[in-house]
């Protein structure tokens, strides 16, 4: 397996797929792939659990999650999908306003 510079995985657990993580999964990887890059991987996931943090079960879905940085970014929907190629995997930067956690500093 070739090496990749990230790792997309979108939850597909219940909650986030109701709320449309299937459509982001989809547009994930079309519209990387349209750009050429090839050094990112995206890749379905099971439940990550995110929608459990609140008393609201499914508040912060879909989950989407970004390695080797460990961002994690909620209430991801298709009409974000192209601020966080062009944000995060072009330039590096953190969507502030889908940002959940991070899992490294």
């Amino acid at each position: 397996m070739k090496p990749y510079r990230l790792h997309i995985f979108v939850c597909q657990g219940k909650r986030c797929a109701a709320k449309g993580s299937e459509d982001v999964l989809e547009s994930l990887k079309e519209k990387i792939k349209a750009a050429a890059i090839k050094d990112v991987k995206i890749s379905k996931s099971g439940c990550l659990k995110v929608c459990k943090e609140t008393e609201t079960e499914g508040e912060f879905s879909p989950a989407v999650v970004i390695y080797p940085e460990g961002v994690w970014y909620r209430k991801v929907a298709v009409s974000d999908v192209d601020e966080i190629i062009e944000k995060h995997v072009k330039k590096g930067e953190v969507v502030e306003r889908l940002f959940h956690y991070r899992m490294t500093k």
